[in-house]
């Protein structure tokens, strides 16, 4: 059985990644999840979703521009350009449509939403500089905005914003920062760095509660992705029981290959 090449998809980086003082990475190229890669995601449901965005990337990244793709340079991808890919992966994979249950903070009641990935609202921030300087309390402080690395490096931290922060931090003079001047530098960061938010604007139809509902697609992506398990060694199963493939060849395939092999199969068999 031949596969074939999966599918690509070029997508230009919210932020960019700056690999040399005049070189700005800015254009990331990404292929749809493949059954390995949803056998692994269901494998790993428990582990810390920084690593595994970190693993799946290092997958689906095919390239960017023309820098090679390995595990470190997508840890030293910014936070919002790693949300930003793993939008167009859900995208490229399963579809724009995102169909949830959520429950409403007021009288708890399970509601359905139902919304796009394609009209997610990014805050595009290219990068000119790799490291920032801002003014607080008379001194110059600087920093560089956090990335997936650093993401990895905190998960096991009780307070992981305040650790985020210290990773960022190259030069605050030689007085610890007090906690405004912690927040005025994390809003200064936010303002800087590209960012992928969901806030969705829903009334409960039981109550008619009024709430925005901030949504995290990469979790709920994972969920899907893991949700989904049972049903891959299902697929799995019949692709090798009726064509004789391999699991390999099989797992090789990207989703919507492997469900149009799937369907052609029904359809064979119905009219048997």
């Amino acid at each position: 059985m031949s596969t074939g090449v999966l599918n690509e998809h070029t997508f230009s980086l919210p932020g960019g990644l700056m690999l040399q003082p005049d070189y700005t990475v800015s254009r990331a190229s990404l292929r749809p999840l493949s059954g390995r890669d949803e056998e692994w995601l269901a494998r790993h449901r428990n582990m810390p979703s920084a690593f595994r965005v970190s693993w799946l990337l290092n997958q689906c990244l095919l390239a960017l521009d023309d820098a090679p793709v390995n595990s470190e340079i997508v840890k030293r991808l910014l936070v919002g350009d790693r949300e930003f890919l793993m939008v167009q992966l859900r995208r490229i994979t399963l579809g724009d449509r995102v169909q949830a249950v959520v429950a409403c903070p007021e009288c708890s009641k399970k509601m359905d939403v139902d919304f796009r990935l394609d009209q997610v609202p990014v805050q595009l921030r290219p990068q000119t500089e790799g490291v920032f300087t801002m003014e607080l309390s008379g001194r110059t402080v600087r920093f560089r905005l956090p990335n997936g690395g650093d993401q990895e490096a905190v998960v096991q931290q009780d307070n992981a914003v305040d650790a985020l922060l210290d990773r960022c931090l190259i030069d605050r003079g030689a007085k610890p920062l007090t906690g405004e001047e912690r927040d005025n530098l994390i809003t200064e960061m936010e303002r800087l760095a590209p960012q992928v938010s969901v806030e969705l604007d829903l009334t409960c139809p039981e109550c008619s509660h009024e709430f925005l509902l901030p949504f995290d697609p990469t979790a709920f992506f994972f969920d899907e992705v893991a949700a989904k398990g049972d049903e891959l060694l299902h697929e799995v199963h019949a692709l090798a029981f009726y064509y004789h493939w391999s699991e390999g060849e099989i797992l090789s395939l990207e989703r919507r290959r492997r469900r149009a092999y799937l369907a052609l199969l029904h359809d064979a068999l119905r009219q048997d």
